[in-house]
């Protein structure tokens, strides 16, 4: 009898005491200012963690993508401010859809991984490395092979204002390089008045 209510007891006093937070880990991460938009499928959102590993404690949500129709859905819209090891640094969540536990709320940052993470390019030049010196791998022109119909299908990471992906035209073969402020667009072409 007496170890039950010492159980009982510890367990209400537990109950009282808040939960310590988990510190966001930014350590070795690479700075960016980039945008990109959820396209994890899953009803339940994508985790939101608080390092960029898949076993990190989960901080917050990001809302799954909305049907717009049968065929078009939209992801939220966010602002990629880090990236390491194939995990991006987000923060800014459009309409709502990236919360916080509340020991993260006013920090507002958080780690999901890349492969759950879309975005658009909007420049012609495909580039080796994130510097408008680097040398150009291809050159997105044309109806086959412009910013807008070159399909990024994986992004690795990012630096400053580029971002690293794999992209490729209809029906060509896949590159991997950098781009310059890519956009969150989904719904319509990137603006193409931006220069790198």
């Amino acid at each position: 009898m007496a170890r039950w209510r010492v159980a009982m007891l510890a367990g209400m006093l537990m109950a009282g005491c808040p939960a310590i937070a988990q510190t966001l880990d930014t350590a070795g991460a690479k700075t960016c200012a980039v945008r990109g938009y959820a396209i994890d499928t899953d009803p339940k959102g994508t985790n939101v963690r608080s390092a960029p590993r898949a076993d990190a404690p989960i901080i917050g949500r990001l809302a799954p993508p909305t049907k717009i129709d049968p065929n078009t859905e939209t992801g939220i819209e966010f602002d990629i401010v880090g990236s390491k090891d194939g995990w991006l640094l987000i923060r800014n969540g459009s309409d709502g859809g990236l919360t916080f536990e509340a020991t993260h709320r006013a920090d507002g940052r958080g780690w999901v991984s890349a492969k759950l993470v879309g975005t658009q390019l909007r420049l012609s030049a495909f580039r080796s490395a994130p510097r408008r010196d680097a040398p150009e791998i291809a050159r997105f022109q044309g109806d086959n092979w412009g910013p807008d119909s070159a399909g990024v299908t994986a992004i690795h990471g990012c630096q400053d204002r580029y971002i690293e992906v794999t992209a490729a035209p209809p029906n060509g073969k896949p590159l991997r390089g950098w781009s310059y402020l890519p956009c969150s667009s989904q719904l319509t072409t990137c603006d193409g008045g931006v220069t790198e």
